[in-house]
């Protein structure tokens, strides 16, 4: 489904953008379950954390439809996304929206999401220099 300007990317480029993609559409699925089990407004959370995370059911996909057709914003809708993500699913964990939180432990979902934030943080500049040095999408 990218657009044909997709073979204009460096390959480099290309294969962040799978990662990144894969990741954003695994968080897609994370919060259409959580809708599907929860419904909208994931209670007991306060009202800004459901409408944040039911946002993501539709954000995240956008993210990585902006990653193959307008690249430049699909990464920086992507670093807003995983930025506010992280801190808004440790702030429930630690609030213990899901119980208590257990003593040095962190949840392997936290564990998954701040790695792909991580590698997201660090890969993302060499993706914006490889657009801006490409010929092609910008």
């Amino acid at each position: 489904m990218p657009t044909a300007r997709f073979a204009t990317y460096p390959a480099s480029v290309r294969l962040l953008f799978g990662i990144y993609s894969v990741c954003f559409l695994a968080g897609t699925y994370t919060h259409v379950v959580g809708l599907m089990r929860r419904g909208f407004l994931a209670f007991p959370v306060p009202l800004g954390i459901g409408v944040f995370w039911d946002a993501l059911t539709l954000l995240d996909p956008l993210t990585v439809l902006l990653l193959w057709w307008h690249p430049k914003a699909g990464i920086r809708l992507g670093l807003a996304i995983m930025t506010a993500d992280i801190c808004v699913n440790t702030y429930a964990y630690l609030a213990g929206y899901w119980g208590p939180p257990a003593p040095n432990m962190v949840p392997l979902y936290l564990c998954y999401q701040a790695l792909f934030g991580v590698f997201l943080f660090a890969t993302a500049p060499l993706a914006f220099h490889r657009l801006a040095t490409a010929r092609g999408p910008q």
